[in-house]
């Protein structure tokens, strides 16, 4: 995976492992990662790629982007997050521009404490062409590209819009404003 990264996330250019030792005294030993992709591909407005839980799995038929836990073997957190939206979507990551927001901290039924990092990052699309999605059915059932009053309203093109936790409209709209990645069209 090659990919380049602004200065502003080189402290996630690591190992989870070195990125956890580096901070013995953080809350979470576990990291996961969200991916946020904005498109101005849909006549100027920027839209933000959100993907739909499958029914069979964890906070199933909810909306999240796309994302996950970095493994042990990833290389750095940039890759596990990288990682997971090539697994997700297809889509490979170009540039990660930016961390958006706080981090969200959640505990999952294990009792294990996590801390999820949101990235703003770019994406490598064919010139002129919309970005291709193409979703793995064990994770995601369906995908929509949202405009910001989308999100909030919580519904984008007469679906629902019931995110995996109230946080993420917050930086959703975030991401969306400050619209700090877009496609980046290969040659």
């Amino acid at each position: 995976m090659a990919f380049d990264h602004d200065n502003s996330v080189q402290d996630f250019a690591v190992s989870k492992q070195e990125y956890l030792k580096l901070r013995p005294d953080m809350s979470f030993r576990h990291i996961a990662t969200s991916v946020l992709v904005v498109s101005q591909s849909f006549g100027g407005e920027p839209r933000i790629l959100l993907l739909q839980r499958a029914t069979s799995d964890s906070h199933p038929n909810k909306w999240e982007p796309p994302g996950g836990a970095c493994d042990d073997e990833d290389p750095s957190i940039l890759h596990g997050a990288a990682r997971e939206l090539r697994e997700e979507t297809g889509l490979k990551v170009s540039r990660f521009d930016a961390v958006v927001g706080e981090p969200y901290h959640f505990e999952v039924r294990s009792g294990r404490r996590v801390a999820r990092f949101h990235f703003a990052i770019r994406i490598r699309v064919d010139s002129g062409a919309l970005p291709v999605v193409r979703l793995d059915p064990a994770e995601h059932q369906h995908f929509v590209w949202a405009s910001e009053a989308e999100i909030v309203a919580r519904k984008s093109g007469g679906i629902g819009l019931e995110f995996t936790n109230d946080y993420l409209t917050d930086v959703l709209v975030l991401t969306l404003r400050n619209c700090v990645q877009l496609p980046v069209a290969l040659t």
